[in-house]
């Protein structure tokens, strides 16, 4: 079985990560469909052999993605779980899904939406119909996000390093929205072999000189044409980091079901979209 190993949740018990320092303490294109991408990058490090890391992304209040991600990860028997950001806006469960995370102590970093919701809604914000209506599901969202989420959105870095090595970011490296695409040329850190990355709802590999940027796409909302979740796997093996990314099946019916059960604004198109797998 190959969850025979199960999910060290403990390595994140206490909010620790570990880095080439020793401990750092936290605050808290073309899609792949059925077959995963996968390349290798940097150098072997003796003190991790054969370690992996799973990476869930941008589910976005959806909390029957994300559990079900979560789930596969363990089956897999990761060692480390860790998010890349937009955990609740736009979703019919945006405090179970910082709940769930929490619960397991599962470290994330802060994505545009999670840093969006917690500011104000802005003003003169209704330019157009669709900027209208996105607006309105973010007010929903923020109006029913508890202290304790607010609390646990804050407290968010945007990066993070599970391991030496490797960096989680939301959007790219210097900005949470920034747009590292398919056809992009990804920065590396000095230091970095592989980067995890999320914001898209597409997930992709690319190869660099330097190590290999995997964006995990999302596991909750994909945008990709393929309603399934995705999660990306970061393995260190003899040749390096090597990244994997996979889709995970779960029950869209539950998904749609929780989004009329909210009563959100605009639920029928967010229900298109979900089903479609495809942007507003």
């Amino acid at each position: 079985m190959k969850g025979s190993r199960g999910i060290r949740w403990s390595a994140f018990r206490e909010g620790h990560l570990l880095t080439g320092e020793g401990v750092f303490r936290i605050g808290g294109g073309a899609s792949v469909r059925e077959a995963p991408q996968n390349g290798y990058g940097g150098s072997f490090d003796k003190r991790f052999p054969e370690m992996r890391i799973g990476v869930v992304s941008d589910p976005h209040g959806c909390l029957v993605g994300l559990r079900a991600t979560l789930d596969w990860l363990e089956e897999e028997g990761v060692d480390l779980v860790v998010c890349a950001g937009d955990v609740a806006n736009f979703g019919p469960q945006p405090n179970k899904c910082i709940s769930l995370l929490a619960e397991r102590s599962i470290a994330s970093v802060q994505g545009n939406s999670d840093r969006n919701i917690l500011l104000p809604s802005p003003a003169n914000q209704h330019t157009d119909e669709r900027t209208a209506q996105m607006a309105a599901i973010n007010d929903w969202c923020r109006e029913r996000l508890t202290s304790a989420s607010r609390e646990w959105l804050t407290a968010l870095s945007p990066k993070l390093t599970p391991a030496p090595g490797v960096l989680i970011v939301h959007g790219g490296v210097e900005e949470l929205d920034e747009i590292v695409d398919m056809d992009a040329r990804p920065f590396l850190p000095q230091g970095v072999s592989v980067v995890a990355a999320g914001h898209l709802h597409v997930p992709f590999v690319i190869h660099t000189q330097r190590g290999v940027w995997a964006n995990a796409g999302s596991a909750g909302r994909s945008c990709d044409g393929d309603p399934r979740a995705a999660v990306a796997v970061l393995a260190q093996q003899s040749k390096g980091w090597k990244a994997l990314v996979h889709r995970v099946s779960f029950d869209l019916g539950a998904a749609i079901r929780e989004i009329h059960k909210s009563d959100m604004p605009y639920a029928e198109r967010l229900i298109e979209t979900q089903r479609k797998a495809c942007w507003w």
